[in-house]
């Protein structure tokens, strides 16, 4: 049958297309955590260690799933974001010191972000200076984030991430990769290097503190205060398409990230050539594989820099409002100074030091490393929480692998800090 009764109302049937159509939150977040630390990541663990870190991006995919599905439930079953959720159970304060210590952490990687977009487009056009270009894409970002409403920026994202999809895949399977080495190796199950912590660095690129929290936050926008016929949707219909699009995300950031390695494995590893920077890695690209390959890299760096800089400003006001409890107007003024925020403090920063200094991005390094633990458990603790949830509270197994997902943000947190004493 096409349709179907729901509340006495006849209703027509979703299709898989009206699924693909709305397609939106989830994606976004897949472009905020594919920027240009994670490009850096991926290329100099394909230098170094091959194929043998593969397995690692599928695992952390998996944990990236149970890390944000919490956020879908609380938001779909209860109109509630984590944030929302956090002042209820816990003292007001602690949303907001969450908030802070998240905005300060996105201040200072903004600027990575953008300078990221910057080198990208100065490969390009080299005779801007990156300062320039920084600049250019800042003020680009903030324009679109401050004019453009969220179902437009759903819609860009989906340009971005198909950018970044194509570029990074045709540049992968153009280094030619063995599929029986790509088996063999990437599913060996090897410790990269023998080194546990390399592991926890992978896991690290796509569990962003963050995500659950931002997640919660566009899907309330989306469900609540967006276009009537998604917020007249059945619960059971807006938890079908949160999942649905939750699962395409994850499938795009498992492609994207796997082709990167990919790419560095199957060229640079076997020549022992060794990159530190993404853009690095393009340069590299460019003599072994043709001129198209350092192209197209590029272009899907530039995708993922942009792109993680420019939802960042749209971002920090919904959290911030939600942290608050204050009413969720994008337009407010003090929406726009968050989000002018994001983008003006990343611009003094490269116009002072010319590129976010190390100890900035050590304190900020600090911050999300006691961030991560701390949303997992907010998360998980919300979730089980019956006086939230109601009959929607984690099931066992849930509560289990939540429990086990807390421990690997502790050990996040501890190689983080390691580093930075390091």
């Amino acid at each position: 049958m096409s349709e179907k009764k729901a509340d006495g109302i006849l209703e027509k049937k979703r299709t898989f297309k009206d699924y693909f159509m709305s397609i939106g939150p989830a994606i976004i977040i897949a472009a905020v955590v594919i920027g240009p630390g994670s490009v850096t990541t991926l290329s100099t663990m394909g230098a170094a260690y091959g194929y043998d870190p593969l397995w690692v991006i599928v695992f952390a995919c998996f944990a990236s799933y149970l890390y944000q599905e919490p956020a879908i439930r609380l938001v779909c079953e209860r109109q509630m974001s984590v944030m929302d959720a956090a002042r209820k159970k816990y003292n007001p304060a602690v949303p907001k010191f969450l908030f802070i210590l998240l905005y300060l952490g996105t201040l200072v990687f903004q600027a990575s972000n953008f300078i990221g977009a910057a080198m990208s487009m100065n490969y390009f056009v080299p005779g801007l200076s990156i300062v320039a270009w920084t600049n250019i894409m800042i003020i680009s970002a903030l324009a679109m984030a401050l004019m453009s409403k969220q179902d437009l920026l759903e819609n860009f994202t989906k340009v971005l991430v198909g950018l970044m999809v194509v570029s990074f895949v045709i540049t992968a399977f153009s280094s030619g990769p063995s599929v029986g080495d790509l088996i063999k190796d990437g599913f060996s199950f090897r410790i990269p290097g023998g080194n546990w912590f390399l592991v926890i660095a992978l896991l690290g690129t796509t569990m962003v503190p963050d995500i659950p929290v931002s997640l919660s936050a566009l899907l309330k926008g989306k469900f609540m205060y967006g276009r009537p016929e998604e917020v007249n949707l059945p619960t059971l219909e807006k938890k079908k398409s949160a999942v649905f699009d939750l699962l395409v995300s994850l499938t795009v950031t498992a492609m994207i990230s796997i082709a990167i390695l990919v790419c560095s494995g199957s060229v640079l590893h076997p020549l022992g050539i060794q990159v530190k920077s993404a853009s690095d890695m393009a340069r590299q690209l460019t003599p072994l594989l043709g001129r198209y390959a350092g192209i197209l890299f590029s272009l899907g760096l530039w995708g993922a820099a942009f792109s993680s800089g420019l939802f960042r400003m749209l971002l920090m006001p919904m959290i911030f409002n939600q942290a608050w409890g204050y009413e969720e107007d994008l337009k407010a003024a003090r929406s726009r100074i968050i989000s002018i925020g994001a983008g003006v403090v990343p611009m003094i920063i490269v116009f002072v030091f010319g590129s976010a200094p190390i100890w900035l991005v050590l304190s900020a390094q600090a911050i999300n490393g006691m961030m991560l633990p701390a949303i997992c458990f907010i998360v998980w603790r919300i979730s089980a929480d019956k006086d939230i949830m109601g009959d929607k509270v984690n099931t066992s197994l849930r509560n289990i692998l939540l429990a086990g997902l807390f421990v690997i943000t502790l050990f996040l947190s501890l190689r983080t800090f390691l580093s930075i004493i390091s």
